[in-house]
């Protein structure tokens, strides 16, 4: 019993196991050669030989993502973590930002490269310092970058949140992609002007909104316009039709109300000079 009990501790003490967790990938490293196992273990048991110097690393390559905000208790980093950039309109922002991304678990050779080129950063299963370390700098430089090439009031749209949130994905993109980090997807989630910037776009509204208001005040008085306009023709139209109605014949007899009647005996004969007869002949 003793033998075989003596055989299991040092078989422990040999042999012993980690288990990788799921989404995640492994890497063999030796610390005291300086090896490293091409072959990636995968998520579960796998053994690891504790006196040879081995130690297994587990980088994540499901979808990670990284939150850069002013609320305290929401970032990956306590206290106000914004983004703070300058626009083309020369206007000081903080921005809110999440930037999803994934290690590519494909090729294994790209996962042996990224830790040989980062190793300092990789311990164990902790991988918050290599985000910290390494990849939060350039974030907040694509950012910075997305929003010094365009002017305030267009960033503050949400064309504008889009076209900056583009941009940086591209960038980052191409400064990660060689390294097998892929950028999902870039998200500007709240935009904060400094006292200055919110005075000076306050302004700015206001006065876009006055000129539209002119605008309004300018077509409106056209419309007005045009209905005098379209009464004073129609007026004068009305006015061509009844003359035009009026007949020689209807022209004289509407003087017959002019005619003053004097009365005379019954049976006496009136005289008319023919000068002075009412024609009915049209």
């Amino acid at each position: 019993m003793i033998p075989g009990a003596i055989l299991m501790v040092v078989f422990l003490i040999v042999f012993n196991g980690v288990v990788i967790k799921t989404g995640n990938v492994g890497l063999m490293v030796n610390h005291y050669s300086g090896q490293i196992d091409p072959h990636i273990r995968s998520a579960g048991y796998n053994r690891v030989s504790l006196l040879t110097g081995q130690e297994m690393i587990e980088i994540p390559t499901y979808q990670r993502m990284y939150t850069m905000v002013r609320d305290t208790g929401e970032g990956s980093v306590n206290g106000d973590d914004s983004v703070p950039v300058n626009t083309l309109s020369a206007n000081t922002l903080n921005v809110d930002v999440s930037v999803a991304y994934h290690i590519e678990s494909d090729d294994p050779a790209k996962v042996v490269d990224l830790y040989r080129k980062y190793r300092n950063q990789f311990s164990g299963d902790d991988f918050h310092a290599f985000e910290n370390s390494t990849l939060r700098p350039v974030f907040q430089q694509a950012v910075v970058d997305a929003f010094g090439r365009d002017n305030t009031s267009h960033l503050m749209s949400g064309a504008g949140k889009l076209a900056a949130a583009s941009y940086a994905k591209d960038e980052l993109n191409q400064r990660f992609n060689p390294d097998g980090i892929v950028i999902d997807d870039v998200a500007i989630r709240t935009i904060y002007p400094d006292d200055a910037t919110a005075t000076s776009l306050r302004t700015r509204l206001q006065a876009q909104q006055n000129l539209r208001l002119a605008k309004l005040n300018q077509q409106l008085a056209t419309v007005i316009n045009q209905t005098a306009v379209l009464k004073a023709q129609g007026d004068s139209t009305a006015t061509r039709i009844r003359a035009a109605s009026l007949t020689a014949r209807l022209v004289r007899f509407r003087h017959v109300k002019d005619i003053t009647i004097v009365g005379v005996p019954q049976g006496a004969m009136i005289s008319v000079p023919p000068s002075d007869a009412i024609s009915t002949t049209p």
